[in-house]
């Protein structure tokens, strides 16, 4: 059982009764605003001094962030990890076994590069059953007939359409973003037009199916959201108002396509043309995330904690040389220095023994230190006085 101590020295073990484990479930606010091709996180735009993380994306343990050195060859000069082949076969996951028997000697450096950046993934398909299209709904398949006992919107194939057939806007979130999984109910799609709200879509039934709740179409179901795995795919093609814009991506030869009218399939047409910048877009939701915390109480009690290693708890050096360089001893005379004041002029009050506490190690069974808590403000401590602090943790 971990134990603690005062600055004064001495270990006190913990009780059953001073440690509570708790688990805390948090529900982060996300937002993501686009607009012009720019994805914005949080309403955030990328900080001056953060060199390597675009708008609306994440850094994984904020790598080369400030790093913009750049070498003789004009390459930024940045961190990153690396494996030297040997006997123990240590690779990459990215590297296969082939490519690692053949284009490495032993010897040879395998590198990688940093920033890992995680980051809003929005793709527009078809009607029609292409490659790309079939690659993906494969891969979701299973997860969208398993939600089906919520409703049957998120089928596969049903009576309210067949995915295969129907043209798709998938919108995929990082976990890193929320967490768990997104909370339930709490995803809105907001579609502007320059600035002006054009409709709105929210999980109203908390089911995970998206009912369009302002604009022409009201009341209609436009997409599903798969809370654990964090896709929403929206399914709906209709139109919105009579508002046009290039929203697809250019064509094989660079020329622009025709412009079409807006609708949840063009919703955060990120790759358009030309960016589609009068159209803008918006996703809120929330994150669900569990905490796990450690809670101590440390108890300073009466009569105790009354002693410091500090040397200017006495009145003289507390450790003093005899005889030989290799002995040294505590001075039995030595006094512990009365720092009471007294509410008279020249005149010293009684002596009472007094310490302040500015910090509490924790320690485990074989007394090694494994973490250190630090008062604002050192607490006194007299005799007669008794405190309880507490230390809560983070696991």
């Amino acid at each position: 059982m971990p134990s603690h101590t005062p600055q004064y020295g001495t270990y006190h073990e913990f009780e059953k009764s001073d440690i509570f484990h708790n688990r805390i479930k948090v529900y982060p606010k996300v937002s993501f605003f686009i607009y012009s091709g720019s994805i914005y996180y949080n309403d955030e735009g990328q900080k001056a001094q953060n060199f390597h993380t675009p708008n609306g994306k994440i850094n994984l343990y904020d790598l080369n962030v400030n790093r913009n050195l750049v070498s003789s060859s004009g390459d930024p000069q940045m961190i990153y990890p690396f494996i030297t082949k040997e006997g123990s076969f240590s690779s990459f996951k990215t590297v296969s076994t082939d490519s690692f028997n053949n284009d490495f000697v032993y010897g040879d450096i395998i590198s990688g590069s940093y920033p890992l950046l995680a980051g809003l993934s929005i793709d527009q398909y078809g009607a029609t059953f292409s490659a790309a299209k079939k690659k993906v709904l494969y891969a979701l398949r299973n997860a969208l007939d398993y939600h089906t006992v919520l409703s049957p919107h998120y089928a596969y194939s049903s009576s309210f359409g067949d995915k295969t057939e129907q043209a798709l806007n998938i919108i995929s979130i990082p976990s890193i973003f929320y967490g768990s999984s997104i909370k339930k109910g709490s995803v809105k799609l907001k579609y502007y037009i320059t600035g002006t709200l054009l409709a709105e879509a929210s999980d109203t039934y908390r089911n995970g199916v998206l009912y369009q709740t302002s604009g022409s179409t009201t009341g209609s179901s436009i997409g599903v959201v798969m809370y654990d795995e964090g896709f929403i795919i929206l399914t709906s093609s209709a139109n919105l108002s009579s508002h046009e814009e290039i929203y697809k991506q250019p064509n094989e030869d660079d020329s622009c396509p025709p412009v079409d009218n807006a609708s949840w399939h063009y919703f955060g047409a990120t790759g358009s043309c030309n960016n589609a910048p009068l159209s803008s877009y918006a996703i809120e939701f929330s994150g669900l995330n569990y905490v796990d915390t450690i809670t101590m109480f440390a108890h300073a009690k009466e009569n105790q904690a009354n002693f410091s290693n500090n040397p200017s708890f006495l009145s003289s050096s507390i450790v003093t040389a005899f005889s030989a360089s290799y002995i040294y001893h505590e001075d039995s005379e030595s006094e512990i220095k009365n720092i009471l004041s007294s509410s008279y002029t020249n005149y010293s009050a009684s002596f009472q023994p007094v310490t302040y506490i500015s910090k509490i190690g924790i320690y485990d069974k074989d007394r090694n230190l494994i973490a250190v808590a630090g008062l604002a403000n050192p607490v006194r401590k007299l005799e007669e006085r008794s405190y309880t602090f507490k230390l809560k943790l983070d696991i």
